[in-house]
């Protein structure tokens, strides 16, 4: 299985659309740690997040017939743009099955790329649901989130281009929502490059995979309570899950707390603005649990789609983090 997927993550098609992210040196963090550290910078996309890599290699390699049906997906946002403007670029119909509690900024950008919004309830069973019933009804080709070998690889080119940059690296840190960009990264990371560990991070209220790793089974949520709403999946899909036991060195969480401090440090020590799942896996470095030293670190910053008035919380808060008083 893993060479199979290490061809497919070097042959994927993804930049039509996608662009080569920078990786950024975080000068002040890594003072602060005494590590070096590093952001991968997905929120830089078109579509300012990960999710156009793995979206549009699945749409890209669709074959005429089922391209012409039309595509749908349930998304709470950022796949749901990846896949609408995945589907422009190829010229053919998309369909977003999107929760009523969508960010309104994610709603109106998903729209903005010509599919057609579709709501549903605010769970993951709920959006399945509706989009099940869709294509049994119009008979659209899914582009599922996660749980897709071709939407796997094309995330797994993330991972390609950190090494290209660096050619050394002890830890790699990714955000984990239904498992598809640390599933990529970690088969990318493992099989073409030596001696670096990958770590997965949840938010405590969404620990689904958390759970899942320990116990070695997948474990489904009732339900789940987080800002980060790229995390609100209530399981990690089997495909990810089989890969994710496989070369993902641990799996950890952090508090909702933890999240907008980071998201201030990116905004006004940085001038990155960064979503709260975006701020998951620098969150964890920050943290720094382990107490790691003298390692070079990444984590992966997965995207930058803020509401508005969140971005607003954010910036008058007082919260300021100890490493933004360091020279």
């Amino acid at each position: 299985m893993q060479e199979n997927y290490v061809d497919r993550i070097l042959k994927a098609k993804v930049y039509d659309v996608a662009v080569e992210t920078a990786l950024e040196a975080a000068p002040r963090l890594s003072r602060r740690l005494d590590n070096r550290v590093l952001f991968k910078r997905e929120d830089l996309q078109p579509v300012f997040s990960f999710k156009i890599r793995g979206a549009y290699n699945k749409i890209a390699q669709l074959s005429s017939i089922s391209a012409q049906r039309g595509v749908i997906c349930a998304s709470a946002g950022n796949h749901a743009q990846g896949v609408a403007l995945g589907a422009r670029t190829r010229g053919i119909p998309a369909v977003i099955v999107m929760p009523r509690d969508s960010v309104p900024l994610k709603v109106e950008a998903t729209r903005a790329y010509g599919a057609e919004i579709v709501f549903s309830g605010n769970t993951t069973d709920d959006r399945e649901r509706t989009t099940d019933e869709l294509i049994r009804k119009s008979g659209y080709t899914l582009v599922h989130p996660f749980n897709d070998e071709k939407l796997i690889a094309g995330q797994g080119t993330a991972a390609l281009e950190i090494f290209q940059d660096i050619k050394e690296l002890d830890y790699l840190f990714v955000p984990i929502g239904g498992g598809g960009l640390i599933a990529g990264c970690a088969l990318a990371a493992k099989n073409l490059f030596t001696n670096v560990k990958v770590i997965g991070v949840e938010t405590e209220g969404a620990n689904d995979c958390y759970q899942s790793f320990r116990t070695r089974k997948i474990v489904k949520l009732k339900s789940v309570n987080t800002i980060a709403d790229g995390m609100r999946t209530l399981s990690v899909g089997e495909l990810n899950f089989e890969i994710i036991l496989r070369y993902v060195d641990d799996v950890i969480t952090i508090k909702d707390d933890d999240i907008l401090p980071m998201m201030k440090f990116f905004l006004e020590r940085m001038k990155i603005v960064v979503e709260p799942t975006g701020a998951v896996a620098p969150a964890a470095v920050l943290k720094n649990e382990s107490g790691l030293k003298g390692k070079k670190i990444c984590a992966i910053i997965s995207g930058g789609n803020v509401d508005p008035e969140l971005l607003i919380q954010v910036r008058s808060q007082p919260w300021a983090l100890v490493v933004a008083a360091k020279p």
